[in-house]
């Protein structure tokens, strides 16, 4: 365990200018594409753009399309469409970790949920710009069309306590880090208390 948690830290480190890239790279978004989102057992209504906003290379994203400025638990942001678009079983797995870990003095917070596929594709092409090219910034953010955020099946977690809590006992709630070098990436990948799947390299393999 000693092993694993020393090798989650060295990842974390590394990868640390991947969390400014996805957190702060933005498209703008015309207001005629700001409809309801699915969200599995509902449907919800997103708006126009409201709440906190990024700005990145003159474009603007907001809560709408999945933005949230400082991650929270998830049950103080469920109303924002980053978590109500969520998966509704990824969602109350998420809910039920989240609650686990305050029992032992770990806080989760979600610092990304659902995305718009505009936001997600903003996320892309700011990728290639900061790391020089598109096969580089495929290892760090999936394209719109295989991102399983904009499926509304992946979360990231902050912070670092949270992604060791989580890799020691995410399964436990069927949540799995399903990319080597993106500690704070998870998935539904089992059922609770199952196996994880063996992790893929990086995003780009998947």
């Amino acid at each position: 365990m000693q092993k694993s948690r020393l090798h989650l830290i060295a990842t974390i480190v590394v990868t640390a200018a991947a969390l400014t890239v996805a957190g702060c790279a933005a498209a703008s978004i015309p207001a005629a594409e700001r409809t309801g989102a699915h969200a599995g057992d509902t449907t919800v209504s997103v708006g126009p753009p409201s709440g906190e906003t990024a700005e990145v290379g003159g474009h603007t994203v907001s809560t709408a399309d999945g933005y949230a400025a400082d991650g929270a638990p998830i049950a103080e942001i469920a109303h924002t469409p980053s978590i109500a678009n969520l998966d509704p079983d990824l969602r109350r797995a998420v809910a039920r970790a989240t609650e686990a870990a305050a029992e032992d003095g770990v806080e989760v917070r979600i610092n990304s949920g659902w995305r718009r596929r505009a936001y997600q594709q903003a996320l892309l092409d700011q990728g290639v710009e900061e790391h020089g090219s598109l096969d580089e910034a495929r290892r760090w953010v999936n394209t719109p069309d295989r991102s399983t955020h904009v499926q509304g099946r992946a979360v990231d977690v902050g912070a670092l306590d949270a992604a060791v809590w989580m890799q020691e006992h995410g399964r436990r709630f069927g949540l799995c880090q399903t990319y080597e070098n993106e500690s704070w990436h998870y998935e539904l990948a089992t059922t609770a208390g199952g196996e994880c799947p063996p992790m893929r390299r990086d995003s780009s393999a998947g």
